[in-house]
């Protein structure tokens, strides 16, 4: 097959010229055709039996990023992008940001938490169609179509939450049902169903008694959650069950969340990435259902429930790590770690991943829209009646030892002056005794004075 484009020739051209043939198929198929998909099925061809033998040199072949871009460039191939819509900043961001970073210190130095016990949680829409906004076609070609299944506004809410230590807490699904469907789910994931599909107050009661609380099965230590101010997150019953939980909120400002929030900076466009990989191999197979009129049927609940959690399971523990300092939530108090702050571009390289735009949310009206919220300063309150309480359990232990202690002593001294008294009558005794033997010893100062020594002893004895 003669090349589009003049440039080095390639080391394996029936390689090059089988991998142009299937990217042209699936693009005839519509399907979307990534950098990755064709480095993958490169390396595929590479490993055939036939293609060896004749090529035995290939087998330590890199195919690289400099291979693929000079690949891409032989046959005229360009990476296509559509239209993105990104969050929109409020004017005075800078200001917002450091009020709601020094509400972050103030309970941090208060309370002293853990990396282990500062979270982040956060619902992410997901589709039954992840189409890639991207796909590599024809130079110059006018119309790029995208191949689905139709269901690219079906969606269902993913929950994740994760803790500055890296550790990932277990993803949840909220399909838009009213019964959880009989099939085959995968362990390590919670499937709910609700009439929106998305996370309500109840979800959020819910999400608290059954996954934060696993952060420590054994107890509810001192904690701190991360929240972006939907309106479930943030209404009474939820921030007393919280604060039941032994957990401090810290609420997001409205609009602040792709700079302030570590799910979004970076992990869930990680965890996307992933989920859209294991769509488009899906989407590329041979093994679907179809529709009586020839469409390819959606993927199954459990099949997006499998993608969902096993594309979390691969998320970066050091990505998770990294975003929640480059948000200033978990850096060290010592300022040693303030190079981490809004290093939103390196965060980006360390993800790494080929589709990297920001994708609107097609069914905005479907999500709770983000309020005004304030978080509260007024934490002395809660220090000092912890501390008051600590104070009066300490006086009244105080004051039961005290009592204990006076009561002991009045004893001893009962017993001492019963003791006292014992022995004066004792000593009266002797006396008496003494006196009637002085009648038959007139004149004994032999016995007198051993009287007196006798007496002496036994006032020194018992202290009388």
């Amino acid at each position: 097959m003669a090349k589009l484009h003049p440039g080095k020739p390639a080391k394996y051209p029936k390689l090059e010229d089988d991998l142009f043939v299937w990217i042209s198929e699936k693009r005839a198929s519509g399907h979307a055709v990534s950098r990755k998909l064709i480095t993958n099925k490169a390396i595929s061809l590479s490993r055939n039996k036939v293609f060896l033998a004749s090529n035995p040199g290939i087998a330590g072949f890199k195919f690289s990023n400099k291979w693929l871009d000079a690949f891409l460039g032989r046959y005229d191939l360009r990476e296509r992008r559509r239209t993105t819509v990104s969050q929109i900043l409020p004017l005075n961001l800078i200001e917002i940001q450091n009020i709601f970073l020094s509400y972050i210190m103030y309970l941090r130095i208060h309370n002293k938490y853990p990396l282990k016990y500062i979270g982040n949680m956060d619902e992410t829409p997901m589709w039954f169609d992840l189409p890639s906004n991207t796909t590599i076609n024809q130079k110059g070609a006018k119309t790029v179509n995208i191949r689905t299944t139709g269901h690219e506004r079906t969606s269902f809410t993913v929950v994740l939450g994760c803790m500055a230590d890296g550790t990932k807490l277990p993803a949840v699904c909220i399909f838009k049902l009213k019964n959880i469907p009989k099939e085959k789910f995968p362990r390590g994931i919670y499937i709910r169903v609700n009439e929106k599909g998305w996370v309500n107050e109840q979800e959020m009661l819910w999400w608290i008694e059954t996954v934060w609380t696993s952060r420590n099965p054994f107890g509810n230590p001192r904690s701190m959650l991360v929240l972006d101010s939907f309106h479930g997150h943030i209404v009474e019953s939820v921030k007393n069950r919280l604060k039941e939980k032994n957990t401090n909120m810290a609420v997001i400002p409205g609009g602040c969340t792709s700079k302030l929030q570590p799910l979004d900076v970076a992990i869930n466009k990680s965890f996307k990435s992933k989920v859209k990989d294991r769509y488009n191999d899906w989407m590329i197979s041979n093994i679907h259902a179809f529709t009586p009129t020839g469409k390819i049927k959606r993927p199954s609940y459990s099949t997006v429930a499998t993608w969902v959690k096993e594309s979390w399971d691969e998320v970066d523990v050091s990505i998770i790590q990294n975003s929640f300092k480059c948000c200033g939530i978990s850096t060290k108090l010592d300022s040693s770690e303030d190079n981490c702050l809004f290093n939103y571009d390196g965060l980006l390289n360390q993800v790494n991943v080929d589709d990297d735009e920001v994708i609107e949310d097609p069914n905005p009206e479907e999500y709770p829209e983000e309020t005004d919220y304030e978080n509260d300063w007024n934490i002395e309150k809660e220090i000092n009646e912890e501390g008051e309480q600590e104070i009066e359990e300490e006086i009244n232990e105080e004051g039961e030892q005290e009592i204990e202690e006076e009561i002991n002593e009045e004893n001893e001294q009962e017993i001492e002056e019963e003791i006292n008294e014992e022995d004066e009558q004792e000593i009266e005794k002797k006396m008496k005794d003494n006196e009637e033997e002085d009648n038959d010893y007139v004149d004994s100062d032999d016995n007198d004075e051993e009287f007196k020594q006798a007496l002496k002893k036994l006032k020194k004895k018992y202290k009388v």
